[in-house]
């Protein structure tokens, strides 16, 4: 996992892997674009974004999830948000199994989870081993608006 603002990423880019940087600055321009909802195609299947608006939901009526075939970069465009994260093990709780065509398992929230918050500008990166809870709001339902790119797993591995 990988949690940063996008005012420092001039700096941070020099440390990242050049997919991210590539994915993160497409994003950039997006995010320019003052694009509407939805998705938006960056290289196909292998690189999207999708721009979201939605009400946060209450901490106890969220569910951790985790990817196989894409890794995550959540940015907050307005709002706050709450997303958990924890280390996937072999004593994390399954609710639904891994369901390979739509690339998520969902679990049951760890005892030992972070909780991240994010506030307009910051960006978390989520890879296949992270199992993360986003959508969450601290106390009273707010509407946010974030971008998701999800980066397919393959490009890593050229």
């Amino acid at each position: 996992m990988i949690i940063g603002s996008m005012s420092l990423w001039e700096n941070q880019a020099t440390f990242e892997h050049k997919i991210i940087v590539s994915a993160i600055e497409q994003l950039n321009t997006i995010l320019k674009q003052n694009s509407d909802t939805g998705r938006i195609e960056i290289k196909g299947d292998q690189i999207y974004a999708t721009i979201m608006e939605f009400d946060t939901k209450p901490m106890q009526e969220q569910l951790a999830e985790k990817h196989e075939l894409y890794i995550d970069i959540h940015y907050l465009i307005e709002g706050e948000e709450t997303i958990g994260w924890f280390a996937l093990r072999d004593d994390v709780e399954i609710v639904k199994p891994y369901d390979s065509e739509q690339d998520y398992a969902l679990y049951e929230p760890s005892p030992d989870e972070l909780l991240l918050q994010l506030k307009p500008g910051m960006y978390a990166v989520f890879f296949p081993n992270d199992i993360h809870r986003p959508g969450m709001g601290q106390g009273q339902q707010t509407k946010i608006k974030k971008a998701v790119v999800k980066i397919h797993v393959d490009l890593f591995k050229s």
